[in-house]
């Protein structure tokens, strides 16, 4: 087998991804910025996340992207007010999409009194014709705790992304994750065997990312 590789890349993702061949990856999995949560003040989320989760994203530029760009799947993290653009988007394109959910099994007591716990995160899963794909009959609802990583508000754990890319890359298999963040996703990757190519904006992101996929390839 192979060795995996590990890529990381400090600017802007749009600009990188156009600048990554057709085909050029086994799957994107990624988590961009919600741009739903922050809010100083008068809302029933009233905490801040910072530049994690604020940034807008033009769905239809990335998503063209991201079909270009991979040779099987695509696995995006969404809000719920994005959720249907993404799974349009991909469809619009001729993939065949699924609806993916992260149920937490440790969510914030946040508003616990008055309203449900937020406890429910949706990812898109679009798939290519003739994608590599393991989990056979297997159901997309993942239970499990969420994550806390020192220097990044909003990380995804890494057993969750571990589905996706056992799922869907193969063993010397390529993951792109162009929204980057805390390198949860190279973290997974790295664990499994997989190559991996971050992107992200901030500079201090990419600094953790690296320290953290480090610790994995024992270096």
């Amino acid at each position: 087998m192979a060795e995996s590789t590990v890529r990381l890349i400090h600017g802007d993702a749009l600009c990188v991804l156009r600048e990554l061949g057709e085909s050029s990856v086994d799957a994107v999995i990624t988590d961009p910025p919600y741009n739903a949560i922050n809010r100083a003040s008068g809302g029933l989320r009233s905490f801040d996340k910072g530049v994690a989760d604020s940034a807008p994203v033009d769905i239809e530029s990335f998503a063209e992207e991201f079909v270009r760009v991979s040779r099987g799947s695509v696995y995006v993290w969404c809000s719920d007010e994005q959720y249907t653009a993404w799974t349009l988007a991909f469809k619009s394109r001729g993939l065949t999409t699924r609806k993916c959910a992260w149920w937490k099994t440790n969510p914030s007591p946040m508003n616990g009194t008055r309203l449900w716990l937020s406890a429910l995160e949706l990812c898109v899963f679009a798939r290519k014709p003739g994608a590599y794909f393991a989990k056979h009959c297997a159901h997309p609802v993942w239970k499990g705790p969420v994550a806390r990583v020192k220097g990044h508000p909003t990380p995804k754990p890494v057993w969750l992304m571990r589905e996706a890319i056992l799922a869907s890359v193969p063993e010397t298999g390529v993951v792109l994750d162009p929204f980057m963040g805390s390198g949860t996703t190279g973290v997974a990757s790295a664990t499994e065997g997989r190559s991996f190519i971050g992107v992200d904006q901030e500079l201090p992101y990419v600094e953790l990312a690296r320290h953290r996929i480090a610790e994995i390839r024992g270096g």
